[in-house]
């Protein structure tokens, strides 16, 4: 039961992107403009991630040191979308889940969506913290920033 929670947990933010999207079909959103903007959310929110990981350079837990391979490369186009696997703050799992959260919260209001969201989203922190992928710092931090580009992809979503 543990490794089948642990699967859920770790394709949370692809199961709550999916869910946005199923509902806006459900919702008979036909305009292409709903779609395009939740993946230009989805890149820009990853690229955001990555480079606040490239400038930190914060180990993850369950590394002891960093890989020798990694410590002396530097940020450029070439490596910059590798190296920051390396690193852990913040946690992308949570920045995705709890912006995907917010945004479910914020946009569709329906009680049981954003409790299974909510729901997700937790499963997803449990185990980037038991699978010790992330401090809880790391997914505070993660959390934080979710919150406002979750927030931030509302009010522009709205206009």
């Amino acid at each position: 039961m543990n490794k089948y929670l642990s699967k859920w947990g770790y394709h949370g933010p692809n199961i709550l992107l999916v869910l946005i999207l199923l509902t806006f079909a459900w919702q008979d959103l036909t305009m292409p403009f709903p779609y395009m903007a939740v993946l230009a959310w989805q890149i820009l929110s990853h690229l955001l991630n990555v480079t606040i990981k490239n400038i930190l350079r914060a180990p993850r837990p369950d590394s002891y040191k960093e890989d020798p391979h990694f410590a002396d490369l530097k940020p450029t186009i070439k490596n910059f979308l590798t190296i920051h696997r390396q690193f852990g703050m913040p946690s992308g799992h949570a920045q995705a889940t709890v912006s995907e959260l917010t945004f479910i919260a914020l946009y569709f209001k329906q009680p049981l969506l954003t409790a299974f969201a909510l729901l997700q989203t937790a499963l997803t922190l449990w185990q980037r913290y038991q699978t010790r992928r992330h401090s809880v710092k790391q997914l505070a931090a993660g959390s934080m920033i979710g919150i406002g580009v979750g927030f931030a992809f509302y009010k522009f979503f709205l206009k």
